[in-house]
């Protein structure tokens, strides 16, 4: 598993390391110079946060002093990457490697787009929160609507998230500016699920989702010697 970088049709690939180990949760910096990742390396029982700066190659581990780190992202000012750990957000930052627990009731995956905007999942049916800057937590939308863990996105002025339906995920965006919740599309439950991994790509104007598992709907050819 290695971090690879394509152009915006994910063509011209280029491999960006050689860990020959484990990769989780890629996350590019607001300027685009480095990409935060979670990795192990082989033999190795205990992940790493680390730091790949794009142009040099140079790896940096970020010591967090944590044996594992869960969904991780950047700081608005990319001062910081943010990584959850034993169910709450922390912040390590960049300069000092002073690190900040951000959340003490829960928090599983932020997404941080300026200064006064800190948003945030606890975890599976427990809604979507924002992290005002005096440190309280507001709920922004319920468990019953926002269901995902992770398969949730921050685009402009709202949020892309999916949501579990009978039969069916359902693509839906809230206007953080207006609270107002606008359904964008039904999809089929075996393209997507609630663990997707969503971003935005603001240039071209599309949302791009993760796959970790195979189209079912696929169909192979099997050959054996023992079927002829």
């Amino acid at each position: 598993m290695e971090i690879w970088q394509a152009d915006a049709y994910m063509e011209n690939r280029q491999q960006l390391t050689r860990l020959h180990g484990m990769v989780k949760y890629p996350q590019w910096s607001n300027n685009g110079r480095y990409i935060a990742f979670v990795g192990r390396f082989p033999a190795e029982e205990e992940d790493k946060l680390m730091l790949l700066e794009v142009k040099t190659g140079q790896l940096t581990q970020l010591k967090t002093g944590a044996r594992w780190h869960g969904q991780i992202s950047w700081w608005y000012d990319d001062s910081a990457v943010i990584f959850s750990h034993g169910s709450n957000l922390f912040s390590i930052n960049l300069s000092s490697g002073d690190i900040n627990q951000l959340t003490v009731k829960g928090g599983i995956g932020a997404q941080m787009p300026a200064a006064d905007r800190f948003y945030f999942s606890k975890g599976r049916n427990r809604g979507l929160w924002q992290l005002l800057p005096d440190g309280s937590e507001v709920q922004l939308l319920p468990g019953s609507v926002f269901s995902s863990r992770t398969a949730w996105t921050v685009a402009e002025q709202g949020i892309y998230f999916l949501q579990q339906k009978p039969d069916q995920l359902l693509v839906s965006y809230y206007d953080t500016a207006n609270g107002q919740l606008k359904d964008v599309i039904l999809l089929p439950p075996d393209l997507l699920h609630l663990l997707s991994i969503m971003s935005f790509d603001a240039e071209n104007q599309r949302l791009l989702f993760e796959l970790s598992m195979h189209p079912r709907a696929d169909i192979h050819k099997l050959s054996h010697p023992l079927l002829h």
